[in-house]
């Protein structure tokens, strides 16, 4: 699998090549991810879905990504698509250029920036990174007022489950458990 800044450079390069209609899918666990770029393509062109945007460890800015069942791929690969693998865990689809009649590569980069702008920053970081941790011990970033039912709420939503082991994701379920139990 490629790390975090393998992807973002696969994504820059396409946008400085001009390639404005390629959607690179990165396979982790069950789950296909798509990151800035091929996010925004995803989003836009093929389905709604939800997008998270964090900050991953050995990168300065947020990183905006979507997500949906390896099982579920058939579904979102339009007609007309062009599929390419490019490793084992890499997707490449040219989209139709019918998608994209009409919208100039300017149009387009306004329309990405001001999508991701408007995706909230997630609250949960990757792991090892300071200042997340030092928030709190369980990343939530609670303060004097305490942990709230919103807070956690938040936390399970941004938790990257396809990207976790079982044990990880069982110390996850195990964490909120206690803080929900401590609210009770």
């Amino acid at each position: 699998m490629s790390s975090i800044k393998e992807i973002i450079e696969v994504e820059s390069k396409e946008l400085s090549d001009g390639h404005r209609n390629i959607l690179h899918l990165h396979r982790e666990g069950s789950f296909y991810r798509a990151y800035e770029w091929s996010a925004f393509l995803a989003c836009r062109y093929l389905h709604e879905f939800k997008a998270n945007k964090r900050v991953f460890k050995g990168l300065e800015q947020p990183v905006a990504f979507i997500g949906f069942p390896e099982t579920s791929i058939s579904k979102w690969i339009p007609e007309g698509a062009e599929q390419t693998a490019i490793e084992d865990k890499h997707l490449a689809i040219r989209l139709p250029e019918v998608f994209f009649a009409g919208d100039t590569a300017e149009v387009l980069d306004a329309a990405f920036a001001e999508w991701k702008e408007a995706i909230p920053l997630s609250e949960t970081q990757a792991k090892g990174d300071k200042k997340s941790r030092n928030q709190s011990d369980n990343g939530i970033g609670n303060t004097e007022g305490g942990v709230t039912l919103t807070s956690v709420m938040q936390r399970i939503l941004a938790y990257p489950i396809e990207s976790k082991s079982p044990l990880e994701s069982m110390a996850f379920l195990a964490d909120v458990k206690r803080q929900l139990a401590a609210m009770i």
